[in-house]
């Protein structure tokens, strides 16, 4: 993709992420021209959508705090119930002396 301008050899790349477009100068190794489609969309609505980008943004956080708040009350009565599951387990099985490293030879 190398077009000859003035003598040089241009090469003209698209970055795969950004769709930046490159016209490279292959002899000097230098970039010669950018076209940033995405990028100037990007300026135009920063600030103008920032207001708004904030408050979606705020109750986005306000959703998952409270979901991670309910799970973590649930949670909380799902672990006593497990506690107390194992503890009348403990109360029927006889407690098993511990085996000591001294025991062992």
């Amino acid at each position: 993709m190398s077009d000859p301008v003035d003598g040089r050899s241009i090469l003209k790349i698209e970055c795969p992420c950004c769709r930046t477009q490159l016209a490279v100068d292959t002899i000097r190794g230098v970039v010669v021209e950018t076209n940033d489609p995405a990028g100037a969309a990007r300026k135009a609505s920063d600030l103008k959508d920032a207001d708004r980008l904030l408050a979606e943004e705020s109750t986005r956080i306000e959703e998952k705090f409270k979901q991670i708040v309910e799970a973590d009350k649930g949670r909380g009565a799902a672990m006593d119930k497990l506690f107390k599951s194992f503890m009348e387990k403990a109360k029927d099985e006889p407690a098993e002396k511990p085996v000591r490293d001294i025991d062992l030879d």
